[in-house]
């Protein structure tokens, strides 16, 4: 599950960055423009992922 957050995260950085500093926006928004108009929807996501990673985790203590 953390590898999974840790991706979603990432993707949030890289759409971020396509929308608002332009890098890799040619390409990148071809294929995923929603997420370059809203990033802050993945930004929610991986907060979700964050909250839930950690429920798992201290559920096993």
């Amino acid at each position: 599950m953390v590898f999974v957050t840790a991706m979603v995260a990432l993707a949030t950085l890289v759409f971020y960055g396509a929308s608002n500093y332009g890098i890799g926006a040619d390409q990148l928004c071809y294929y995923g423009a929603i997420f370059c108009v809203h990033p802050h929807w993945l930004a929610i996501a991986t907060l979700l992922l964050v909250i839930w990673t950690l429920f798992l985790k201290v559920d096993r203590i």
